[in-house]
């Protein structure tokens, strides 16, 4: 698919380079399906335009103004770029785009030497003018330009670093990470939702305790996530080492926000402008292992695993985080004990070993009522209303509290009433 549209830049005097992720992947010799394919050239826009047409499926040109080109060609999503020698409004970071001549200029405007490579198309020669392959082999993180240009140009670019850090088990070059505790305030000129972007991206590396004890020591954790900065220097370390802990994205974001609390993570979240489903989830499983702690200290319950009081809490909580989120709320729970040694390893041990007796016992997917509303309304002569919906929270609560029950069972408790009288009637 390159060399097709390569043959067509080259037949109309225009040089085409594959640049971008692909080109790091293929020197680390881990070049995983990319979705989409990155190239750069010396041709402008409205040419690059009239290239790709006869071989694209589809055309769209939403980035021309910054000199991008997108295009389908195959099944395949690429982007064309022309060469760059662009600088960036101080006040923000978008770039004053300037198209420029030559691919070295172009690479030196890229964020670290390992993205900064280039493959001329169709001969396939690397161009690596700022030593990104020996930087690869060093395991080292450095920036073309010096990393307080390329940091003040763009401040975005230092949580990308913090991302780049673990994933390809990199250190910083000497003065990078300087240059970013120094530039952290100017991450304020980012959108939140680049930053947030940028975080779940570093939580979703395997292993990534090394980036987030970089945005630690540079301050950028309080930067990206403010009411982090209000928190004590213990408080700061503990949300990392959750946030580094085993789990998936949603375990270690709620690990971050872990010190401050089910209150706290809220606002955090909705500063950051998560989606309102993962952010009422975050807050739930905080929420919830609140209680969690509790069972295990024998808050609330004050009884032994398998006595009413610890069966109701277990089913109040599945049904707050709901059934498929218990795993996760354990993840966490065994997080937590993994990092505290004074709690030690059983935090969530009394709460966990009653949810799963529970599980084998009883169906925890459906903790609604045996009966619907119709069928009160027929069994108890009503009408509907308000006194509908109090019968089916009446015998929801039972079903907390008190477990599973059949619909006579439950027909049999409505007409008792809630004090012990026949309720026949409104």
């Amino acid at each position: 698919m390159v060399d097709e549209l390569a043959a067509a830049f080259a037949d109309a005097g225009h040089r085409l380079y594959l640049v971008g992720g692909v080109v790091r992947d293929l020197m680390l010799g881990s070049l995983t399906t990319h979705d989409d394919i990155d190239l750069t050239t010396d041709a402008h826009p409205p040419r690059i335009k009239d290239l790709v047409a006869p071989l694209a499926t589809d055309v769209w040109s939403q980035g021309e103004r910054f000199g991008t080109i997108g295009a389908r060609v195959e099944g395949r999503a690429v982007e064309i770029t022309t060469h760059r020698a662009e600088a960036y409004d101080p006040a923000s970071r978008k770039p004053v785009v300037s198209f420029g001549h030559s691919i070295v200029d172009d690479l030196s405007r890229r964020d670290f030497t390992i993205n900064a490579m280039a493959v001329s198309l169709p001969d396939r020669e690397l161009l690596d003018p700022y030593g990104g392959a020996a930087d690869l082999a060093a395991r080292r993180l450095r920036t073309p330009l010096s990393p307080a240009e390329s940091f003040g140009d763009d401040p975005l670019r230092m949580l990308r670093a913090a991302r780049f850090l673990p994933r390809f088990d990199l250190d910083p070059e000497p003065g990078l990470e300087a240059a970013a505790a120094e530039l952290a305030p100017r991450l304020s000129i980012v959108s939140v939702e680049r930053v947030r972007d940028e975080l779940e991206r570093l939580l979703a590396v395997s292993e990534p305790a090394r980036g987030l004890a970089f945005l630690h020591r540079t301050g950028l954790l309080g930067r990206a996530v403010p009411a982090l900065a209000a928190l004590g220097e213990a408080a700061r370390a503990e949300a990392c080492e959750l946030a580094a802990a085993p789990g998936p994205s949603r375990v270690r974001r709620a690990g971050l926000l872990g010190p401050l609390g089910p209150e706290g993570a809220g606002p955090a979240l909705a500063a950051l402008r998560y989606p309102n489903a993962e952010a009422e989830a975050t807050g739930r499983l905080l929420s919830a292992l609140s209680t969690v702690l509790a069972a295990d200290a024998g808050r609330g319950a004050g009884v032994g695993p398998g006595d009413g009081p610890l069966d109701e809490m277990v089913r109040r909580v599945v049904d707050q985080v709901g059934l498929d989120a218990m795993a996760d709320l354990e993840t966490l729970a065994a997080n937590v004990a993994a990092l505290s040694p004074v709690r030690g390893s059983g935090v969530g041990s009394r709460f966990f070993d009653c949810f799963h007796r529970l599980a084998a016992q009883e169906d925890l997917a459906d903790l609604d009522p045996p009966v619907d509303g119709r069928r009160v309304m027929e069994e108890l002569g009503l009408t509907p209303g308000p006194a509908v919906g109090q019968a089916l929270d009446r015998l929801r609560q039972h079903r907390l509290a008190a477990g599973p029950m059949t619909a006579d069972e439950a027909l049999a408790l409505l007409r008792a009433g809630p004090d012990g009288r026949i309720v026949t009637d409104e």
